[in-house]
């Protein structure tokens, strides 16, 4: 490994020879749980090497040639660590006040983005996102004592919702819809989407991208549009309707698939 300024004493020899002993700066959006760090054309990803970085690398490399994504330039585990060097996506986040206060061009990269995931053959995908596993796993932290509720929605639990995380996991088994097969991002909120002010530009934090059903996507989308301008994150952007995602994909909402989806990242 090799000496470096900025955030890390060292990383790994193949990345400080791309990155030339620059120094990087500390990026504390997002909930992954990875340390990242913004160079001027790259972004480093480090975390304990537990597999999670080395599927989201596979995931990359995959989706290279198909769609939008931060190339691969370099991908170590060393001393423990699991080290991503990706190029940066060009542009600024959907959640940027910018593209906020411009709902033409934040439904219409919502909507590319969307028909961009939707275009790619999933035939010979190797990431499957089915919502038995998410269901098999979050029963798993269910019965050991691992789910954290506190970030779900206030009216999950309690008096207007379910009496407990069981009781959420039982009624996902029981009531899971039909499934239509697409590539999705499995995390698809505004912040992982790219601008440049005109267009799509691009995907960050594809670890969860997989063969699922498009709602997984749209619920999500939805979601994250609502938070946005409902004041959720501290500002009101009254000129936002989260019901406008669906007009913009050209998809009929579908109210019972939309509470779905949005329960099951409850749980996720």
């Amino acid at each position: 490994m090799s000496r470096m300024s900025g955030n890390f004493e060292r990383i790994p020899a193949s990345m400080a020879r791309i990155l030339g002993g620059q120094a990087g700066k500390a990026d504390g959006l997002g909930k992954s749980g990875a340390q990242v760090v913004l160079f001027d054309d790259y972004v480093l990803k480090v975390r304990p090497a537990d597999g999670w970085d080395t599927v989201d690398t596979q995931i990359l490399l995959w989706l290279e040639g198909k769609a939008p994504v931060p190339r691969v330039a370099a991908h170590e585990v060393e001393d423990g660590l699991d080290w991503l060097l990706m190029t940066r996506v060009r542009g600024q986040e959907l959640c940027k006040p910018a593209v906020m206060e411009n709902p033409a061009l934040l439904l219409d990269c919502m909507a590319e983005a969307l028909h961009i995931l939707w275009s790619i053959p999933v035939e010979d995908c190797p990431f499957e996102r089915p919502v038995n596993d998410i269901l098999a796993h979050a029963e798993e932290a269910i019965l050991t004592g691992r789910f954290d509720a506190s970030d779900c929605e206030p009216e999950t639990f309690g008096p207007r919702g379910f009496e407990s995380p069981k009781a959420l996991l039982d009624w996902l088994k029981e009531n899971l819809p039909a499934q239509k097969r697409v590539l999705t991002h499995g995390d698809f909120c505004l912040p992982n989407l790219f601008t440049d002010g005109k267009r799509f530009t691009g995907f960050i934090d594809v670890g969860n991208a997989g063969i699922g059903d498009r709602w997984m996507d749209l619920a999500l989308g939805w979601r994250s549009l609502k938070h946005n301008s409902d004041g959720h994150y501290g500002h009101v952007y009254p000129n936002i309707d989260p019901d406008d995602l669906f007009r913009a994909a050209g998809v009929p909402k579908d109210e019972e698939k939309l509470r779905y989806y949005i329960l099951l990242d409850e749980l996720n």
